[in-house]
């Protein structure tokens, strides 16, 4: 049999593979979990304790390690997903979505811009407080090291100075669901306009 008959025939379609759909670089990087900010802060140690460990065996122990870490350990590292994840929406807030890129995902249901936005913890009315500070003082620091930053001072925070911030949560938290009620209420009442208009465009049907 010659050599040129042995092995899978080429199908037509081999050639021809879906296109990639491209990601706009300028998009907001998707914020980090809790897990994944202790996986990049242990992984070199992970590696220099355990040299013949495979990658996934690696990602094994840290995993295994993530859930042997007491609540207090894990803290921070809450802290930083939490402010990561706030970094992320405020950044698609100002985000414009380039027409030449498709999106990758499929249709979402997109959340409606005039809804009331959700009241800020105390933690995050601290950050606000003091981010510009934190970055003025160190101008060469990375994204994720302020956010470091600021939960070191949070964590730091005296209960007296702490309490200002949660006050300001509660005011926040009020003025939400009153603000939510009223959406909702302006929602139904719109609901119940549109009901009444196709009402009256059946009744022109009829007639």
């Amino acid at each position: 049999m010659a050599r040129g008959a042995v092995g899978r025939p080429k199908k037509d379609g081999d050639h021809t593979r879906k296109p990639r759909k491209k990601k706009d670089k300028n998009a907001p990087k998707r914020a980090l979990s809790a897990f994944m900010f202790f996986s990049n802060d242990i992984r070199e140690t992970v590696k220099k304790e355990m040299p013949d460990l495979q990658f996934l065996e690696i990602s094994s122990e840290i995993g295994r390690r993530w859930k042997q870490i007491s609540d207090e350990d894990r803290r921070p590292y809450d802290e930083l997903a939490a402010a990561d994840k706030r970094r992320y929406q405020e950044e698609k807030e100002d985000y414009v979505p380039d027409p030449s890129f498709e999106s990758t995902k499929g249709s979402r249901k997109k959340k409606d811009p005039n809804a009331p936005k959700r009241a800020l913890s105390a933690y995050f009315f601290f950050c606000n407080d003091i981010r510009q500070e934190v970055r003025d003082e160190n101008p060469n620091k990375k994204i994720t090291e302020i956010v470091t930053l600021l939960a070191e001072k949070w964590r730091a925070l005296p209960d007296k100075k702490r309490a200002k911030y949660q006050k300001m949560n509660e005011e926040a938290k009020v003025k939400y669901q009153q603000q939510m009620d009223a959406y909702n209420a302006q929602g139904a009442v719109e609901e119940h306009d549109e009901e009444i208009d196709d009402d009256d465009d059946d009744e022109e049907d009829d007639e």
